[in-house]
């Protein structure tokens, strides 16, 4: 009988060991340690940070784009007005206005005043070759020079660029008005006229635009002299 309990004893072991598994013979199939709660609340802390730096990347590839195009579209819109100003063209009528503002000023010459009237010039300039261009938009569509310019490609409307032209062109009118004087506004103002509005449609009209032509070009010499406004009514009054 003694011998029956032992069996079934070490039977009961046996048992016991293969359901719990046998950390030191049987290493494998030894149960883990169930972890505390402590343990398992912080889990979640330590990946908590994963969604924060998503968020601020996203954000950050947000301001970025957002940089990207506003950047896109100053230079866009840049290229278009300096295209639609025709700005070596009206370098040249700066170069002719600073000469006779130079001419003007005698041994002296004013450099703030000059720097005023060439700005101001400038500004007319675009101003009448943008306006030049929204009168010919039909006409440039045709030519392989012309018809990449911005107004027949559609890279900007032609109330988009009327607005421009108005706005230079009073600008650098009322600037001449306020540095220079009047007299100048009146001549810049004049040119802007006689180009966009009577020289540009008799083009398709009658050969008396070539006229209209060489007042539009002689009157910027005039309009840098005049600037100086005391010797041009000197001159007037020794007259």
């Amino acid at each position: 009988m003694w011998r029956g309990g032992a069996t079934a004893a070490s039977a009961a072991r046996a048992l016991r060991s293969r359901m719990l598994g046998d950390p030191v013979h049987h290493p494998s199939t030894a149960i883990l340690p169930i972890p505390s709660a402590r343990a398992a609340c912080s889990a979640p802390s330590a990946a908590s940070p994963a969604p924060i730096v998503a968020e601020a990347a996203a954000a950050s590839v947000a301001v970025s784009s957002g940089a990207r195009s506003a950047s896109d579209v100053l230079r866009h819109y840049g290229q278009c007005y300096w295209e639609l100003s025709k700005a070596r063209l009206s370098a040249l009528v700066v170069a002719t206005s600073g000469a006779g503002y130079v001419l003007g000023s005698g041994s002296i010459v004013d450099i703030a005043g000059l720097c005023y009237t060439c700005t101001g010039t400038m500004m007319v300039a675009a101003s009448a070759n943008t306006l030049n261009q929204v009168f010919e938009i039909k006409n440039d569509a045709k030519m392989k020079r012309t018809m990449r310019r911005p107004l027949p490609s559609g890279r900007i409307s032609p109330v988009h660029a009327a607005m421009w032209a108005t706005t230079v062109g009073t600008a650098g009118t009322a600037l001449l008005a306020c540095k220079a004087n009047d007299l100048a506004a009146g001549l810049a103002a004049s040119n802007l006229i006689l180009y966009a509005f009577v020289y540009t449609p008799l083009k398709q009209i009658h050969p008396v635009n070539t006229w209209v032509g060489a007042v539009v070009g002689a009157i910027p010499p005039l309009l840098g002299y005049v600037t100086t406004e005391d010797t041009f009514l000197d001159y007037l009054g020794a007259g």
